[in-house]
C-alpha cells in the first residue's frame, strides 16, 4: 500500500509539472493570456455588494487586453491614497466594469484622463465591476458620501436596465422583484450569504490561496478555460436575450425590468441626484453602433428629468470623419469594454457637458 501512495504521488507530481511546463509555454507562445481573469478582482463587501480588494496589486487579462493594476487604501483603483480631507473640489465618478476600466493599467485609465482634463478638481473613481443602480445607491450611501464630493458623475451601461432584477441576480449583487404590483428588494437580508462567504475555507482560498493563484500558469490555465466555458453560455443567452430586448417580449421580465429601474432612479434621486450635482452619462455600446439601442432609449426615458447625456452620436461622427466606423469600435475585438480611444472620448465627453451646464448655471 505504501508502494502504491509513493508511486501514485510522484506521477501526481510528475503530471502537476508536466501540467505547469505546458501552461507557461501557452503563456510565452501568448496562447494563453498572462494574468488572472478580470472577474477575480472581486470580493464580495456587506455594505456595498463588491468591492476591490484594499491595497492590493493585480495582473489582469483576456485574450486581447492585459493591464497591471492597483488599488489603494479604501479599495479603489488607483495608485494614489484617498484621505477624508479635501483641498479642492471634489468629482465622483460612479459606474461598473465600463468606467472602473481595468482593461487599462492605472497610468492611463480613465482616471488619469479625466484628472488631466479637471486640474482644479480631485477626481475619485468609485466604479466597480457587475454592480447595478440598487448596488450603486449603497456604494454612495456607504462610502462615496464619507469624501465630501461636490458633484458626482454618473455611467450607465445598457445592463444597468435589468442587472437588479432578480433573473440577473449574481452572489451579492442587490436583487429586486415584482410581488403583487410591487418593488421589492428580495436579498436585503445577506446574513446566509456571509456566513459561507466568511467562512474558514472561503477565507482561505481568498486571502492564503492569492499568491499562488497569482504566480502558478497552471492556475492561469484553470481559471481561463473556466472564463472561456463561461463566456460562450453568456454569449448565448445574450444572443437570446436580444432578439427579446428589441421585441420587448414580456418573457425577457422586459416590463418588470423597467418598472424597477424606474423606482430606483426614484431613490437614486433621493439618495443622490437631490443632494449633489449629478452628470449621468450612458456607456457606449459597442456591439453595435449602427442601431439604436432599445434598452438605453427606455433608460434616457426613466431619466429624462436629470442631466442625462448620451455620447454614442459623437462617437459615430468620430468614427466616421477617421473611417473607423466599424467594429470593435471603441472597444476590443473580445471585449465590448472601452478601449484607451474610448476613454479619451469619452473623457473629453465628460468635460464638454461639464462646462456647458457651468456655463448654463444649471450647476454650480
Amino acid at each position: 500500500m505504501k508502494k502504491f501512495l509513493k508511486v501514485f504521488f510522484i506521477n501526481l507530481m510528475i503530471f502537476a509539472l508536466c501540467i505547469e511546463f505546458f501552461s507557461f509555454i501557452l503563456v510565452k507562445m501568448s496562447i494563453l493570456p498572462n494574468g488572472l481573469p478580470p472577474n477575480l478582482i472581486l470580493t464580495a463587501h456587506e455594505k456595498f455588494s463588491y468591492w476591490h480588494p484594499i491595497n492590493s496589486k493585480l495582473k489582469i487579462a483576456t485574450k486581447c487586453w492585459s493591464s497591471e493594476v492597483e488599488f489603494n487604501n479604501i479599495g479603489i483603483k488607483s495608485d494614489k491614497d484617498i484621505i477624508t480631507k479635501k483641498f479642492k473640489k471634489r468629482i465622483a465618478i460612479m459606474g461598473d466594469s465600463m468606467t472602473e476600466n481595468g482593461q487599462l493599467s492605472n497610468n492611463n485609465d480613465f482616471t488619469k484622463y479625466l484628472q488631466n482634463l479637471f486640474p482644479k478638481y480631485e477626481v475619485i473613481n468609485f466604479s466597480v465591476s457587475s454592480v447595478g443602480l440598487a448596488d450603486q445607491i449603497k456604494i454612495y450611501k456607504n462610502l462615496v458620501n464619507q469624501y465630501n464630493v461636490d458633484y458626482v458623475f454618473l455611467y450607465l451601461s445598457h445592463n444597468d436596465f435589468s442587472d437588479n432584477h432578480i433573473s440577473e441576480f449574481r452572489g451579492n449583487r442587490e436583487a429586486y422583484d415584482i410581488i403583487n404590483g410591487k418593488v421589492v428588494n428580495v436579498n436585503a437580508d445577506k446574513t446566509e450569504f456571509f456566513k459561507y462567504y466568511n467562512s474558514n475555507w472561503n477565507k482561505f482560498k481568498r486571502e492564503k490561496l492569492i499568491y499562488i493563484k497569482k504566480n502558478l500558469h497552471t492556475f492561469k490555465l484553470y481559471y481561463h478555460l473556466k472564463w472561456y466555458l463561461i463566456s460562450l453560455k453568456y454569449k448565448d443567452s445574450k444572443d437570446k436575450n436580444l432578439k427579446l430586448k428589441k421585441s420587448k417580449n414580456k418573457n425577457n421580465y422586459f416590463d418588470q425590468k423597467e418598472k424597477i429601474f424606474s423606482y430606483l432612479v426614484e431613490k437614486a434621486n433621493l439618495e443622490i441626484f437631490s443632494k449633489v450635482p449629478t452628470l449621468i452619462f450612458m456607456n457606449s455600446h459597442n456591439f453595435d453602433f449602427t442601431n439604436k439601442n432599445v434598452v438605453i432609449e427606455e433608460m434616457k426615458k426613466n431619466l429624462v428629468n436629470y442631466n442625462v447625456f448620451d455620447p454614442q452620436q459623437e462617437f459615430i461622427k468620430y468614427l466616421t470623419a477617421n473611417n473607423q466606423l466599424k467594429k470593435p469600435y471603441l472597444g476590443y475585438s473580445c471585449d465590448a469594454h472601452y478601449s484607451e480611444l474610448g476613454i479619451k472620448l469619452l473623457s473629453k465627453y465628460t468635460l464638454e457637458k461639464f462646462l456647458e451646464l457651468k456655463k448654463n448655471n444649471v450647476i454650480e
